[in-house]
């Protein structure tokens, strides 16, 4: 069997490899070709650099957008260019059963192909871009174009899928009419090792995300003033510079450190006791899925989609803002049997949840379905 994947827009395999995620997000196809025959066609984002990415990879097809049309300089016109690649896929989309999109920005060419070739269609939504629109003030112009392209991708697709039961219960009422198209599947971590409390840091604690302001940095630093352990970031962005003068003023020890691969990130996991998370809303994060299965215990600022991962004080601590940050992660820190009861529950909720392997089973009945339908 093989499908079509077309990538978020705006991304391309150079954005995976130069964000340390390109091994951890073709995994999921890896495995899917290794156990299931199922290979993969990858629409991306790119220029011809992509091409020279996975030379090795012989059950993944690299196709990039701007091999195909114009590249422009003006977003715009560069989105309105993405739709006419339809017309070039032809012969691809002619060997594929199914075809499937990495997020809901970008779908509409799965949309379009899904239309002019009568192929089955699953629409994957790591989050849900209309509340994610509004909580970070997009312009009206912005959340009516992703209300427009919600409504056609529920329309148009076999199956939508959503990565938490916030997501599935906003878009039921959002459009009722197709509700019976939605299914959770949650993101994916792979098993890692365990490593004993005796063995992490005991003066740092971790947090890996964009330094911009949905991650809530500033929050969480003025949050902690005087802490007397250091705090590391993993993550880039347009707020680093601010965050590190904010964190002297507030007389902390912050290292901020340039993204990483995946595979060492999740090495790097196990030497922390603590994983902390400020942001201000999530969809189904992956660094904090990762930081469970590495048995640090998430520390999270509480909202709703965080809510469905995190049981306070069972598999992690949810804060509130009138708590005292810094005694909760202290307490922890210090407290061998409180932090080894987390743990070990946070690694035995996403083993139950989130491993790979059952990920990969539910996706390939989702394949069998659509293909015998």
């Amino acid at each position: 069997m093989k499908i079509i994947l077309f990538f978020t827009y705006g991304i391309s395999l150079l954005n995976w490899k130069n964000a340390g995620l390109l091994n951890r997000e073709i995994k999921f196809y890896e495995e899917l070709y290794e156990k299931y025959g199922v290979s993969t066609v990858f629409i991306t984002f790119g220029d011809s650099e992509d091409l020279n990415i996975l030379k090795n990879k012989d059950f993944i097809t690299v196709v990039p957008i701007y091999t195909l049309i114009k590249y422009d300089k003006n977003k715009y016109i560069r989105i309105l260019r993405s739709f006419m690649a339809s017309s070039k896929l032809s012969a691809l989309v002619n060997e594929a059963k199914i075809i499937k999109t990495n997020q809901l920005l970008g779908s509409w060419l799965g949309i379009i192909v899904k239309i002019r070739y009568k192929k089955s269609l699953i629409v994957r939504t790591g989050y849900d871009l209309i509340t994610f629109s509004k909580k970070n003030n997009k312009s009206f112009y912005k959340i009516y174009f992703y209300k427009l392209l919600t409504k056609l991708a529920l329309k148009y697709s076999d199956i939508y899928l959503v990565s938490s039961k916030t997501d599935m219960d906003f878009l039921s009422k959002f459009s009722p009419r197709y509700s019976h198209k939605l299914k959770i599947r949650p993101n994916w971590i792979e098993a890692n090792d365990y490593k004993e409390f005796s063995l992490r840091n005991n003066d740092k604690i971790i947090s890996v995300g964009r330094l911009e302001k949905q991650k809530n940095y500033d929050y969480l630093i003025n949050k902690l003033k005087k802490f007397k352990f250091e705090i590391d970031i993993y993550g880039e962005g347009s707020q680093k510079n601010n965050l590190l003068e904010l964190a002297r003023e507030n007389q902390i020890k912050l290292n901020i450190y340039d993204p990483i691969p995946n595979e060492l990130l999740l090495k790097k996991l196990k030497d922390y006791k603590i994983f902390v998370s400020s942001s201000n809303f999530e969809g189904n994060p992956k660094a904090i899925l990762e930081a469970m299965g590495a048995g640090c215990v998430v520390v999270a600022k509480n909202n709703t989609n965080i809510e469905e991962i995190i049981l306070n004080n069972i598999n992690g601590i949810l804060f509130e803002d009138k708590d005292n940050l810094s005694k909760l992660i202290d307490e922890i820190m210090s407290n061998e049997q409180k932090w080894n009861q987390l743990s070990k529950n946070s690694i035995k909720s996403v083993k139950e949840n989130n491993l790979l392997e059952n990920i990969i089973s539910e996706e390939y009945k989702d394949f069998n379905k659509l293909n015998y339908s």
